[in-house]
């Protein structure tokens, strides 16, 4: 079903209660037609929600269009030549990852992805920071066996990319804040950051019974920017209350939600929020997730954002109604380098690409030699609820 402007504002101009049983739609020319309503939407579905479906965005439909149409060929090519892009062969971390219950040792999730990022050229060099190794070009499939793949994602990512930024502002705008705010946590050279991008496959259960697609989990992003490719209605949020609510897709909209390091950031003012994705009954289900990225030189502690007091409270009467402890505190590791601690994460998701391409830290992560089944893709946090690598 394809949403009208009207029907959409319908929707999202009611500020949700302190509970909540959909998300809600926020439209994109609001935040030019009436920029304070955009706002005071922005800022409640941030606050209180921690998810949104952001409608009528700048990325063109026909960038989007094709992307859904070619996101699906990667996954028909030769499993020949997905092993020869798997992630064990980047020290970026990008390429091909096929995670199923025989390879995790600690959920039972199942898909497939494809890991990529934008047109960088690794900088890094012999003694300097291991960090460096981040960035760089992705392991992409021959152009004569999918053709227009890699423009394709290139040309989608960059458009992403764009509206990633311009969206932030308009969250430090609706923080109370002024619209470079959160500009601190970024290289003033965007050429620096590499935010990446995941193409995800989750294959029908053989029984017709719901799976686990990806257990309940936080991102470890500032931002996630989720294209639903496909119509199924499996990715779900962890409500206030502790429910599980569905997040179904609807045309010409991105879901936005916050990664583990804008609650960070914002001394946890705004929630990363549990979801998960249980597997689809029938045809596969695809989906495009983009993750922001903060600068490699970044310490999140070192900054302090100035909220108004009218935003505090938002977040006491939320911490109340979920009965924590509204008082936080940074923890060691967030006085690191952001790029130190995002190695850091990835190193410990993958020992392959620990031991080919950065031989000096293996021993430090795994003391015990490689593990038999690799924790591919997050960490295990308390409560079951994990962080996704982005």
């Amino acid at each position: 079903m394809v949403e009208t402007s009207a029907t959409l504002n319908t929707r999202s101009t009611d500020v949700s209660k302190l509970d909540y049983y959909d998300i809600p739609v926020i439209d994109w020319e609001l935040s030019v037609t009436d920029k304070p309503l955009f706002l005071r939407q922005l800022r409640d579905a941030m606050i209180n929600i921690g998810f949104l479906y952001l409608a009528n965005h700048p990325v063109p439909k026909e960038a989007i269009a094709r992307v859904k149409e070619m996101a699906p060929k990667f996954f028909e090519l030769s499993q020949k030549t997905k092993d020869e892009l798997d992630m064990k062969n980047s020290m970026h971390f990008h390429g091909y990852l096929k995670v199923s219950g025989a390879t995790l040792s600690n959920d039972a999730s199942v898909r497939e992805q494809f890991n990529f990022g934008g047109a960088r050229v690794c900088s890094w060099k012999e003694g300097e920071p291991e960090y460096l190794k981040l960035h760089g070009e992705a392991l992409w499939p021959p152009e004569q066996e999918l053709p227009g793949f890699r423009d394709t994602m290139l040309t989608y990512y960059d458009h992403v990319e764009d509206l990633s930024y311009r969206f932030t502002r308009l969250v430090s705008e609706a923080l109370g804040l002024g619209p470079d705010a959160l500009d601190v946590f970024f290289d003033q050279d965007h050429g620096n950051l590499q935010p990446r991008c995941k193409i995800l496959r989750y294959p029908g259960t053989p029984d017709g019974s719901p799976g686990s697609g990806i257990a309940a989990h936080v991102d470890g992003s500032f931002l996630t920017y989720l294209l639903q490719a496909t119509d199924h209605r499996t990715l779900e949020v962890k409500n206030l209350s502790g429910e599980w609510i569905p997040v179904p897709p609807i045309e010409n909209t991105f879901v936005i939600n916050l990664g583990k390091t804008l609650e960070k950031a914002t001394r946890r003012v705004l929630p990363a929020t549990p979801h998960r994705v249980l597997s689809p009954i029938g045809d596969p289900r695809f989906s495009v997730a983009f993750f922001s990225s903060i600068g490699h030189e970044v310490r999140i502690a070192e900054h302090y954002l100035p909220f108004p007091q009218e935003v505090l409270d938002m977040k006491y009467a939320r911490d109340k109604k979920l009965g924590v402890d509204s008082h936080f505190e940074f923890s060691e590791k967030d006085m690191d380098l952001a790029g130190e601690v995002v190695l850091a994460r990835k190193l410990r998701s993958h020992a392959d690409v620990t031991e080919r391409f950065y031989p000096n830290l293996f021993s430090k992560y795994y003391p015990n030699g490689r593990p038999a089944k690799p924790n591919t893709g997050r960490n295990l946090m308390s409560k079951g609820t994990g962080v996704a690598e982005a």
